[in-house]
């Protein structure tokens, strides 16, 4: 009895480490339960979850500086620069307070989603999620879900312009490269307004940046409006079935 029983353990043990592989490792697409697909829209390699920063309201001065007297937290005034001045995009800490309200430990953290990889596409199918956007893959796509545009300050007049201001205060930078060929703003930005003041919002990178599972880590940083977030994603964690998926 004890023989036999010595050899149950290392079986129930290896039992153990194959169930707990997540589904994009240890399964194909068509066994995904709809528990699986949700765990791929919301905590693997492509999908994650970013706690947001609210940054102050743009002064007169720097409206006018920026070309966009109306603008609150986006337009030209608003850039790069300032937000990595106004937060540390990964330290945890949560949103910051807006100077009227006082703080906003409440906000929730924003869906964060690699968009066109296969297994996130997989995932909305498979859990028929209507609200997903289109996207074509002739570019990266990756998607800020839950936007609230009031929070963000943004209105009907900054909605007009809000994808071209968008393009400049966004920002796709590649660790691990030995050129320079590091940094890279989208080419296009989408705003998709899911309901009353909520969006999703879809920025497209070009996939003349050659991401490759050899690149170390993707750090993704975006600010809409007065809402600045920022997420890293690592290419050797992005294999799905043997591939490299963005």
């Amino acid at each position: 009895m004890p023989g036999k029983l010595c050899l149950i353990v290392p079986v129930i043990a290896a039992t153990l480490l194959v169930a707990a592989d997540p589904p994009w490792v240890g399964k194909h697409v068509a066994e995904w339960s709809d528990t699986d697909a949700l765990q791929v829209l919301s905590d693997s390699p492509w999908a994650k979850r970013s706690t947001p920063t609210i940054l102050p309201a743009l002064t007169a001065f720097e409206r006018r500086d920026g070309g966009n007297i109306a603008a609150q937290g986006g337009g030209q005034g608003m850039q790069l620069d300032r937000l990595k001045d106004a937060l540390n995009p990964f330290g945890g800490g949560g949103a910051q307070a807006r100077p009227d309200q006082g703080p906003e430990s409440h906000i929730d953290k924003l869906p964060i989603r690699w968009e066109t990889a296969l297994p996130i596409r997989a995932a909305e199918f498979k859990s028929n999620e209507t609200g997903a956007p289109d996207v074509d893959g002739e570019d990266y796509a990756i998607a800020v879900y839950d936007v609230s545009l009031k929070l963000a300050s943004i209105d009907a007049l900054a909605m007009k312009d809000i994808d071209r201001e968008l393009k400049k205060i966004s920002l796709l930078k590649i660790e691990g490269r030995p050129d320079n060929a590091k940094e890279f703003r989208p080419v296009r930005v989408s705003v998709l307004r899911i309901g009353g003041d909520t969006a999703t919002v879809v920025y497209f990178f070009p996939r003349a940046a050659h991401i490759t599972a050899d690149d170390e880590r993707i750090t993704f940083e975006a600010q809409i409006g007065r809402i600045a977030v920022a997420q890293y994603f690592y290419p050797p964690q992005m294999q799905f079935q043997g591939k490299l998926e963005l």
